[in-house]
């Protein structure tokens, strides 16, 4: 687990000459080329598949081109990359001609274990991999300066683990450098309090292992940085400028640096190690009580930097992060930084411009889900750029309807869906379902039923309103009928699904305290399914069972004005409708077209009022989002507009991106978010009109 290795080649070419490297790698991977970063990866995809980059490179004016690939093996299985064996293939091509490639003898690669990154580490996050933590002796970064030869090389060995070799299939990402405000705050670090510490939360993916996480437990590792750090108070003392010149940090110093907004990609600074130094970069989204509590959303935003006395190194991490407040403490030891900074990992392309004369908060709004698109629409549509990076369904219909908005194509969810397609059957995962996230594993072998269900609606639309290759329907076929069999089986004597397996979720609200015999919105959404899949299969017989579900519903659900969420069976196995009645179930009768505005009138007409009487009050995912929507499609733009801004314009100011939910929490960075320039977009129109 957790290993770390250098590929290195040098080849010599004509003064600046161009060259292409061609790389699939796992798990993660990026290169530098004459000290210089020239590219990450990899662009994610299913199992028993790589997608293949081809980055430009280019060699110094005195021809050399030296080309270091750096790959880490992590070994867990995670909600951001399928759990398989570790590789890396390469050819660096110039013009038709192969001049280095990875093979056992004569490719002109050289590899070598890194072990300057420290092995036994706490995991990042439940659903990400490890966390970063580094002994930099006195030769620093040597294995990326000029001329360097590995020392120990290792034996390369011809890959096992088939795989089929799939085009990247969209755009590039975007690796430029972002710098933090002048203006740093300067404060100290109290001693380690073990009192303190006790009160730390107990993170399942750092307590819990080997049982929930797959890793290291809290014994085995070779510093714990969580405790140390959760046993520490930080004081703000006053401010620092940051520049050119160094700033001198001794022990329990910190500097906090500002990037003014929440940005995606990997911290970096230079250090030069007066005496030797355990140096600590934490980095969060947004403070809490003018604190920067680095587990806020329980990750582990923390990375450790080992310095030998005199060592000197242009640090840059090597998985992406999420933050806004970038914490440069100093453990122990004495040291200079300089060059505090941030290289992007976003979406690139150029996105539509925003409709002439959006006044100032709804312009704000929209740039914060732009940036929200960026950071999360890269080789997947992900929920957050943060804790997860996952390829989460439900979101992703969302997210590729932004994408179709603001580039005009669909790349990204060509992908996507690509890695759905091509997936085989996971073997957590009972026979037909899909992942709820995916490219990944099957944690605790858990699934979302109605995430399944979204996963058929987004094919369908996406075939539909955006195109998809024609020659995916077999494969289209195949999903579709796997989904539909499943579901079946779960199918009741009134035609409804009930006692749904695993994690039946309708939204992060009380409406998921009613998901259990027979869930109301869980059925409007499979009747949905129903009709997508009749389309997609030719099949009229599934939306003739979309309408009698839809009547059962509406039969069944529908009481005082109103729809209920659920019904459960009693102890002589009756079905008993119950009367509570959530928001969100309201939205799903209206998104999915078992309620209409035109038969329902009183009960819309409430909700556009926001007379929610009793109802459980909705979450932003998906209640709200749905609301929005649906406000808009019935033309009740004064309503959408004002309560759009009244949410997301208090997150343009603390991150300039779209929050996850209202609450502090969670993610301050959501890919589905997005879709607010969307409605933005839609109510400018509408205006205009």
């Amino acid at each position: 687990m957790n290993i770390w290795i250098s590929l290195h080649t040098a080849v010599r070419l004509a003064a600046g000459h161009r060259a292409t490297l061609k790389i699939a790698a796992a798990q993660a991977w990026r290169v530098w080329v004459n000290g210089e970063l020239a590219g990450r990866g990899p662009a994610r995809t299913a199992h028993g598949h790589a997608r293949v980059d081809e980055w430009p490179v280019q060699a110094a004016a005195t021809g050399r081109l030296e080309l270091v690939i750096e790959v880490m093996a992590y070994g867990v299985p995670t909600f951001c990359s399928t759990f398989e064996p570790e590789f890396c293939c390469a050819e660096l091509v110039v013009g038709r001609k192969v001049v280095a490639w990875t093979a056992p003898r004569g490719g002109n690669f050289a590899v070598e274990h890194r072990t300057e990154r420290i092995q036994r580490v706490e995991r990042y996050s439940y659903q990400r991999a490890f966390a970063e933590a580094y002994h930099f002796g006195t030769g620093g970064l040597a294995w990326r300066a000029p001329g360097y030869t590995p020392r120990r090389p290792l034996g390369l060995e011809r890959v096992a683990y088939r795989r089929n070799w799939l085009e990247r299939g969209m755009a590039y990402p975007d690796l430029s450098l972002a710098r933090p405000q002048p203006s740093a705050v300067q404060g100290r670090a109290a001693p380690y309090s073990a009192k303190l510490a006790k009160q730390a939360t107990e993170w399942r993916h750092i307590y819990d292992v080997p049982k929930t996480s797959k890793g290291f437990k809290i014994k085995q590792l070779e510093w714990p940085i969580f405790l140390p750090l959760k046993g520490t108070k930080f004081t703000d003392r006053g401010h620092a400028k940051l520049g050119a010149k160094p700033l001198a940090l001794r022990t329990r110093d910190y500097v906090r640096a500002d990037f003014g907004a929440d940005f995606t990609g990997f911290p970096a600074l230079r250090a030069k190690a007066v005496k030797a130094t355990r140096l600590i970069l934490m980095f969060e989204e947004i403070l809490v009580d003018g604190r920067l509590v680095f587990d806020r959303s329980s990750n582990v935003n923390a990375i450790r930097l080992d310095l030998a006395a005199g060592v000197e190194i242009d640090f840059e991490a090597f998985e992406p992060y999420t933050l806004r407040h970038l914490q440069i403490l100093v453990w122990e030891g004495q040291v200079e930084i300089s060059d505090v900074r941030l290289r992007h990992y976003r979406n690139g392309t150029q996105l539509r411009e925003a409709p002439a004369n959006l006044e100032a908060a709804a312009a704000g709004v929209r740039r914060a889900a732009l940036s929200s698109y960026r950071q999360n629409a890269l080789d997947i549509f992900m929920d957050c750029p943060s804790r997860e990076r996952a390829g989460w369904l439900c979101d992703s219909l969302f997210t590729a309807r932004a994408e179709w908005h603001l580039t005009g194509d669909n790349a990204i969810e060509r992908a996507f869906l690509e890695n759905y397609l091509v997936a085989p059957q996971l073997k957590d995962l009972p026979r037909g379902m899909v992942a709820m996230c995916y490219p990944a594993e099957a944690l605790a072998k858990q699934f979302i039923p109605n995430w399944a269900m979204f996963y058929v609606i987004q094919l369908d639309e996406a075939r539909r309103v955006r195109g998809l290759p024609a020659a995916w329907q077999p494969l289209i076929e195949k999903s579709v009928r796997g989904l539909v069999a499943y579901f079946r089986k779960f199918e009741n004597e009134l035609g409804l699904l009930e006692k749904l397996e695993s994690w039946v979720f309708v939204e992060w609200s009380k409406a998921n305290d009613y998901v259990q015999d027979v869930n109301f919105p869980s059925n409007m959404l499979y009747a949905m399914m129903l009709r997508s899949a009749a389309r997609l299969l030719e099949q009229p017989r599934l939306a003739e069972q979309a309408e009698r579900i839809e009547a059962k519903v509406r039969e069944l659900a529908w009481r005082d004005g109103r729809f209920v969420d659920n019904a459960v069976r009693d102890k002589q196995g009756k079905l008993v409708v119950n009367d509570k009645a959530s928001e969100a179930c309201q939205y799903y009768a209206f998104f999915t077209g078992v309620a209409s505005t035109g038969r329902e009138v009183a009960l819309w007409r409430r909700l556009v009022r926001a007379d929610y009487g009793e109802m459980h009050p909705a979450n932003v995912f998906v209640g709200k989002i749905m609301r929005f929507q649906l406000l808009i499609e019935n033309g009740e733009y004064a309503a959408a507009r004002r309560e759009v801004l009244k949410s997301y314009v208090p997150m343009v100011k603390l991150t300039g991106t779209l929050w996850e939910l209202f609450e502090k929490n969670v993610s301050c960075n959501h890919g589905f978010t997005s879709y607010i320039a969307v409605l933005i977009d839609q109510l400018a129109a509408a205006r205009k009109a």
